[in-house]
């Protein structure tokens, strides 16, 4: 029998306008591999701090087991210790068998690609994340919290850790993702948080879609019953005389109540399931089928006097219509083949032509289509009013950004003030509001829930136009492109009609066949290290000063942005804001040009050949 490791009783928790939990019960036993869903806002990561100690609910009973051992994996990371990551692995993981220990360490940094003699203060935010997970995984807690773990990683990193939840981890685990293929694989029991409640299914993520339907379903025939309870409770009170009124206070009462209840639940009810969907308007055909013509495109790069090679000798035919995925590990070069489309930048050699008349409309996160000192309204409809154009109809912008989860409320908020995220969504309103017939959209999935995705997804699956995508979700991937683009690292690009899901298991499975014994090799050869370590050494020491400036520049931002959020700042002096807004959209360009060779540099210092 599971061991129970925490328990809820009648337990609630809110702030001042909202209710997160009310009147939950729920347990938490041994070997339970929990995915907790809900839409945007309900509360999850809420949820997973309560779990972990760091809120308390404001009533209700809670038991957990005594000296139960919890890691909690964060969304936001600050770590600037000075340590290289394997010294500083050491001391934060408490395990007796220091040898084992080591030798777990560098294994897991193989494995994920961390670099353990990397100082741990020049790591970037995706690593530092991928750290993290590493850090609390060595220290195999009883019960492992993940909030959105997937977030940044890439395919292979995703795939490993999927891999290390299934077969290495032994205790249990909740987990916050919008990764649905992540969660299909590694869980066994959802907690479903709506409208302050956490719904139990004892089947894993694969079947939440169906057990979720039903109780839908369910919910709908109750409101039913209700409606015409009500209804038979007034054809009554119509019907009666003046006396039975008076003399039925009680009834009257009940009915009162009935109407109001009925309606908050009727409206509770619609918030929760409802799904916004933006149509896609066909008035911009396109004439011709042929979108674009690759023909013979190599890149390279030269860094510290070496080659690297993006992609060699590559052709392809771009049609419209057609939707394709762009795979591959962090710094293979997806980002620049998107960049040599939108002209950014030019191939060393070969062509790509582009249809004269096609419109491209591009979403780089790292991008900016947006005046940080202007509103999110002044920005999503520069020539003013409360209208936007979408797809040929007039919709009021507070309707619109309603399907980005932006309320009312928000529009008149600068765009400096946003958050990664929200940055994120209002990027994404902004393109689809008006897409062109080439949508190319980098890594469009970070950051967003599941119901932003699922508006993304009816739009893609709609639109008649060429798409590209690069994107770490798997399930994205296989609901919205039907071709690959796979990125080796050497050059090679595969293409493959298969679905996403389907090409990685085959992919996993040739390279397990072939490389059984490579993979089960000692990490540590001194040997190795050694040569690794000098190889490696310039191109850390790049890597040092390079980090150095990004973070100067980055605290140069934040002084800059800290001074431009004064609220009265714009009022008394104008000129001053404006400098400001400009020198920040300067230093943010500076800043992604360093963050670019960084990434460069960083493969080649994982990757042991290049060393």
């Amino acid at each position: 029998m599971k061991e129970p490791l925490i328990s809820f009783q009648n337990c609630s928790f809110g702030f001042t306008k909202k209710k997160v939990l009310n009147s939950v019960d729920i347990v938490i036993h041994s070997g339970d591999k929990i995915a907790l869903v809900g839409k945007n806002g309900v509360g999850k990561t809420t949820f997973i701090n309560i779990l972990s100690g760091n809120r308390i609910p404001d009533d209700g009973e809670t038991w957990i087991s005594p000296n139960l051992s919890i890691g909690h994996i964060k969304q936001n990371v600050i770590n600037n210790s000075n340590q290289i990551v394997e010294d500083y692995l050491k001391k934060n993981t408490d395990v007796i068998d220091i040898k084992n220990k080591k030798k777990n360490i560098k294994n897991i940094c193989k494995e994920i690609k961390l670099d353990p003699y990397m100082p741990v203060n020049q790591l970037s935010g995706g690593l530092k994340r991928k750290l993290h997970l590493v850090e609390n995984i060595i220290k195999s807690p009883e019960l492992l919290l993940l909030d959105e773990p997937t977030n940044h990683l890439d395919i292979d990193s995703i795939i490993w850790l999927e891999n290390y939840l299934n077969k290495k981890f032994k205790g249990a685990f909740l987990v916050i993702s919008h990764d649905r293929k992540f969660l299909e694989n590694v869980t066994n029991k959802v907690f479903w948080m709506d409208r302050g409640k956490i719904k139990v299914s004892p089947k894993g993520f694969y079947n939440f879609e169906q057990w979720s339907n039903n109780l839908i379903n369910h919910e709908k025939r109750e409101i039913k019953n209700k409606d015409n309870l009500l209804k038979r409770e007034l054809d009554w009170l119509s019907k009666g005389v003046k006396a039975r009124r008076k003399r039925n206070n009680r009834r009257l009462e009940n009915i009162s109540n009935l109407k109001k209840e009925l309606k908050h639940q009727k409206s509770e009810f619609i918030k929760s399931v409802s799904k916004v969907k933006i149509e896609y308007s066909d008035d911009d055909q396109i004439s011709y089928n042929l979108i674009a013509q690759i023909h013979n495109i190599s890149k390279f790069y030269i860094l510290n006097n070496k080659k690297k090679i993006i992609f060699s000798k590559f052709s392809y035919k771009l049609h419209k219509g057609e939707k394709i995925g762009v795979l591959g590990k962090n710094g293979v070069g997806k980002t620049t083949l998107f960049k040599l489309f939108t002209k950014q930048i030019e191939p060393d050699e070969g062509i790509i032509k582009l249809r004269k008349s096609i419109g491209i409309s591009y979403f780089d996160q790292h991008g900016d289509l947006f005046t940080d000192h202007k509103s999110i309204k002044e920005n999503m409809i520069p020539s003013g009013g409360d209208y936007i154009d979408v797809n040929g109809k007039r919709i009021h912008i507070c309707g619109y950004l309603k399907n980005f989860l932006f309320n009312p409320s928000d529009i008149a908020n600068k765009v400096s003030t946003l958050s990664g995220g929200q940055r994120n969504r209002l990027l994404l309103a902004k393109i689809l509001a008006k897409p062109n017939q080439l949508m190319i959209l980098d890594e469009p999935t970070n950051d967003l829930d599941t119901e932003t995705l699922d508006i993304l997804i009816d739009f893609i699956n709609a639109y008649e136009g060429t798409v590209l995508i690069s994107s770490h979700d798997r399930d994205f991937l296989d609901k919205t492109v039907h071709k690959l683009f796979y990125f080796h690292g050497d050059g090679k690009i595969d293409l493959s009609n298969k679905k996403c899901s389907d090409f990685l298991d085959e992919k996993i499975f040739s390279k397990n066949k072939n490389d059984v014994e490579k993979i089960n090799t000692k990490i540590e050869n001194k040997t190795t290290i050694s040569q690794f370590n000098n190889s490696g050494y310039i191109i850390r020491k790049d890597i040092k000063k390079i980090l150095q400036k990004i973070e100067k520049g980055e605290e140069e931002i934040s002084k800059m942005q800290l001074i431009i959020s004064e609220p009265d700042l714009y009022n008394k002096d104008k000129k001053k804001f404006e400098d400001l807004a400009k020198e920040i959209e300067l230093k943010k360009f500076e800043l992604k040009k360093l963050e670019e060779q960084w990434i460069n540099l960083e493969e080649e210092n994982l990757n042991p050949k290049s060393c």
